[in-house]
């Protein structure tokens, strides 16, 4: 398997949450952001901020804080439209791309970046 962490790299608490939408009872559309494993649930991983080559790749592609993230596989996390929160930090980021490693629902890698509020 090319792509694995150790138990111990996985030391990094992230929140994995996703916006969920209604209608409310007056009929008006609302939005929550519900944690996808329940309510102040984090899940482990091994965080890697973009580093060397990376950092040049990043800017020319105008992306902001990238990072690359291990965890374990679960079929909940498939799912591109995601937000990320990494431990107590208030700002988000957002998915960029998904690997299933090997497509042997082991390890999952996940691309991300800031999220930016549009202008």
């Amino acid at each position: 398997m090319s792509k694995n962490a150790n138990a111990g790299e996985l030391r990094t608490a992230v929140y994995f949450t996703r916006i969920e939408r209604a209608t409310n009872k007056n009929g008006f559309p609302v939005e929550a952001e519900i944690n996808v494993f329940g309510e102040g649930v984090p899940v482990m991983c091994k965080w890697v901020n973009a580093h060397g080559s990376e950092v040049w790749s990043a800017m020319q592609l105008r992306l902001r804080d990238p990072a690359t993230l291990t965890t374990r596989y679960s079929p909940l996390l498939d799912d591109e439209t995601l937000t990320i929160y990494r431990g107590s930090d208030p700002e988000p980021y957002e998915v960029i791309s998904i690997d299933n490693v090997e497509q042997r629902d082991a390890w999952l890698e996940i691309k991300a970046q800031r999220k930016v509020s549009a202008r």
